[in-house]
């Protein structure tokens, strides 16, 4: 009888766990993501849209710079909502850039859509293993001199949000990898972002370090929390020294400020 009563007990739990939200990492907040692992062949849906969910049972999602107030996670038979928390979004002016960097010649917008199409293939998904297991730090010292999503006016012309944000410090100081990730790209003096790095985090969550003075990594190298690998510069498009740091999940970008908040376990 009580043998029974011990196995019943024991499915009990194992349905009440099966049935239980699992738990999800990350900030529900614009330009934030959220990460959560789910048994393997889970069904996972966000606002009704089917998700992938790799091999391991690992899902990532990003809202991106503008997203609705709330958002439905949907986990096979389960469902959750969850609220969004909004952003109010400065306006950066910047001047005393050169002409061409604002108005480029006809010769430099074939560089640029070169490096565009550079920078596009490399956010796209290759490793789809999780490589980041803790909080980002920032990658490098220095002041906070642009932040996400701002609305940026360069010499008096608008131009598109900002996406990431800006460490201004001396040139020469190191740059440091925020996560643990695989080097994916390394282009010396691109037109807009100078000497740049592109690293990835796996699962498709990459990145983009700007206008550096040395690069101290090649491509394919894997570089862990902390390891230096560069050094801040003002090459391409900057009228000082500083770390242009970007961070996108394929082409949605990322808020790097909310990785540093949040585990992502």
């Amino acid at each position: 009888m009580i043998s029974i009563l011990v196995i019943s007990l024991s499915i009990l739990i194992t349905n009440a766990k099966a049935n239980t939200f699992p738990d999800i990492y990350g900030c529900f907040c614009e330009g934030g993501i959220i990460t959560s692992k789910v048994k393997s062949g889970s069904e996972v849906k966000i606002n009704n849209k089917k998700l992938q969910v790799f091999e391991n049972g690992r899902f990532i999602f990003a809202f991106g710079r503008k997203f609705d107030e709330s958002v439905k996670i949907q986990i096979n038979d389960l469902s959750k909502t969850f609220k969004i928390k909004n952003k109010e979004y400065k306006i950066e002016k910047i001047r005393g850039l050169p002409k061409n960097k604002v108005e480029p010649s006809a010769t430099e917008l074939k560089k640029i859509i070169q490096e565009q199409n550079l920078i596009k293939n490399s956010k796209k998904m290759d490793e789809k293993k999780k490589f980041f297991n803790q909080k980002f730090i920032l990658p490098s010292k220095g002041r906070l001199s642009g932040v996400y999503g701002s609305q940026r006016i360069l010499n008096s012309k608008p131009r598109k949000p900002h996406a990431g944000i800006d460490i201004a410090a001396k040139e020469g100081n190191p740059v440091v990898a925020p996560s643990d990730g695989k080097v994916k790209l390394v282009v010396q003096d691109m037109f807009f972002t100078g000497n740049t790095i592109i690293m990835d985090h796996g699962l498709g969550l990459i990145s983009i370090f700007a206008h550096l003075n040395e690069i101290f990594v090649d491509e394919d190298d894997f570089v862990t929390q902390g390891s230096e690998i560069g050094s801040i510069g003002m090459t391409g498009r900057a009228t000082g020294p500083h770390l242009h740091w970007g961070v996108y999940l394929e082409d949605i970008s990322v808020d790097p400020m909310s990785l540093l908040e949040f585990e992502l376990f």
